[in-house]
């Protein structure tokens, strides 16, 4: 398949998958997500804190109300309108944030510029070819000097049960079933250290790399020139 039929497929499957979506990922509300998150959390709210926050592929709302009990404001994004009706949901009673259907391959300027871009569980969903593109469009909303924070999988013995093949541009593809029976090919890559320096050199500088063991998790940080 070309990217952009990966792209759709995982659109898709995000549609099909939001009524299961928290349960799969144990989420019962969000101060259970934060206590199963807790030292992530601890590592991401100070560079949120009273901050103009810009969250991509935000999904059911979870970190979104994360974000918001600390931001400023927080404009957050997904193409997918399934998990924005949950997200609206959830999020109905909370007046600094604004949620809205969006192609985050496409995105287009906002003014004023944001001082920190979140995305969780999105950078390795990616086509590789797809993350220049990706980055040029979130960086042209982004004020100089504002924090980009990556939060993803680390690699577990689940995800080799779907494993389906690499694709011509070498991207890992899972082939996952969601409890309707229904079946997408979806990317699901595993970057290095080394290859998230590689990439992001060229954006900004104060590159930290953290990973959380037990979580599973890894968490890119840095700051916008």
């Amino acid at each position: 398949m070309k990217p952009d039929d990966y792209i759709n497929s995982m659109k898709a499957y995000y549609d099909h998958r939001a009524p299961w979506h928290d349960e799969y990922m144990s989420y019962s509300g969000n101060a259970r997500m934060e206590d199963l998150l807790r030292p992530i959390v601890d590592a991401i709210v100070p560079y949120v804190h009273g901050k103009r926050v810009l969250e991509v592929a935000c999904g059911t709302g979870n970190w979104t109300i994360t974000l918001a009990k600390r931001a400023k404001y927080v404009l957050a994004l997904d193409s997918s309108p399934r998990v924005l009706e949950m997200a609206r949901t959830k999020l109905r009673m909370v007046n600094n944030v604004q949620i809205e259907c969006a192609d985050v391959y496409d995105l287009q300027k906002i003014s004023p510029a944001f001082d920190v871009a979140f995305a969780s569980d999105w950078y390795s969903h990616m086509p590789k070819s797809m993350i220049p593109r990706f980055l040029t469009g979130l960086h042209q909303n982004l004020r100089s000097g504002a924090v980009v924070i990556f939060l993803d999988m680390s690699f577990r013995n689940v995800f080799q049960n779907d494993f389906l093949c690499y694709d011509e541009e070498g991207n890992r593809v899972n082939r996952r079933k969601v409890p309707d029976g229904t079946i997408f090919d979806v990317i699901k890559n595993f970057p290095t250290e080394e290859e998230l320096r590689e990439t992001l050199a060229d954006w900004g500088n104060e590159f930290t790399y953290v990973t959380f063991g037990p979580l599973k998790r890894w968490m890119v940080r840095y700051r916008v020139r």
